[in-house]
């Protein structure tokens, strides 16, 4: 095998594309790979200007800058930073990285290109810039949640147990004027919880029914004063997002009811996977739910929850008894 062939061969195996341009611009030589990636037989492609291969609206450009290469040629190594594309003969423009060594061939100046399709490197930084982006907003999102639990909420609640304190000593008018203020204040963190909800729904996808509801937990303790007794049985991991979602908002809407309403010095929640169902016991030794007292939005809302999912709620309650909310649907194992 001649030297002359045997480099042809070498150039022909090479990964990526090599292509030879002389003075003028005029492709002398290009590799199997070149053609692969450009659609070209490599009959098309010799003895042409090398910007057939780029795309039209940037061909006079490239001319004037390899015009300056000519006058001052010099080694320019893969990916150096420019922002590079090929056109294939189907028109398709895809990016690329291409590195140039000046030489001589028979005395004459000649340039080497290298060309590499970078097409899945261009999409693996986007999809990390994406994976960057949301987790700088799931950050945001839990800074906001965090923020309106810790300080928003939690001066509410200040406030309303300040008004509780002084409807004994209040005239019955304005007991019924403070009474009114309290229901407004219990809509007004409903629709916040809800919004913290969100947020944190967001944060909290892909963990397990086990780690959501033993957080909540965790965060009624600083409004109760004391940690809930909590209880898992059965097989709990198996549980999908979505019910974890509606699980999730029961427990809060429950706890925040007992914080609001119970005085309770003891809470205990339960959490059961038997037998294709799914269960919640939420029961506290507070006051309980006077007979005469009509149901707020909260426990109603649990009703809902239930019954759109094929499920159902109960409470039972009575003043002084303390309350057991019990709240169950049915699952697939």
């Amino acid at each position: 095998m001649n030297e002359e062939h045997w480099l042809v061969e070498v150039v022909d195996a090479m990964p990526d594309g090599v292509v030879i341009v002389d003075a003028a611009g005029e492709m002398v030589l290009v590799n199997r790979e070149m053609e692969r990636l450009l659609g070209y037989g490599r009959e098309e492609m010799l003895g042409h200007t090398v910007e057939m291969l780029l795309p039209i609206e940037i061909h006079d450009a490239h001319v004037a800058h390899r015009e300056g290469f000519s006058g001052n040629p010099h080694r320019r190594a893969m990916g150096a930073g420019l922002d590079l594309s090929a056109q294939r003969k189907d028109g398709s423009v895809f990016p690329v990285e291409i590195s140039l060594a000046p030489a001589q061939v028979d005395g004459a100046p000649v340039v080497i290109a290298t060309v590499r399709d970078v097409t899945a490197n261009r999409q693996a930084d986007e999809d990390l810039a994406a994976a960057r982006q949301r987790v700088l907003l799931a950050e945001d999102h839990e800074r906001i949640a965090r923020d309106l639990h810790d300080t928003v909420i939690q001066r509410l609640f200040a406030s309303g147990l300040s008004l509780q304190s002084v409807l004994p000593t209040v005239p019955e008018t304005a007991k019924v004027k403070i009474e009114r203020i309290l229901d407004d204040q219990d809509d007004a963190i409903r629709e916040l919880r809800t919004a913290i909800f969100g947020l944190a729904s967001k944060r909290s996808a892909g963990r397990t029914v086990r780690v959501v509801v033993n957080d909540l937990v965790d965060e009624s303790a600083r409004v109760l004063g004391f940690r809930p007794t909590l209880h898992f049985s059965g097989v709990l991991d198996t549980i999908d997002e979505p019910t974890t979602a509606e699980v999730a908002a029961v427990v809060r809407e429950a706890l925040s009811n007992v914080a609001r309403h119970a005085r309770a010095r003891k809470v205990e929640v339960t959490l059961r996977h038997a037998e294709q169902e799914l269960s919640l016991m939420v029961s506290d030794d507070g006051e309980g739910i006077p007979g005469s007292h009509r149901l707020g939005s909260g426990l109603l809302n649990m009703h809902d929850r239930a019954e759109r999912m094929g499920g159902s709620c109960s409470v039972t309650s009575g003043e002084n008894t303390g309350t057991i909310v019990r709240w169950q649907i049915p699952v697939l194992d």
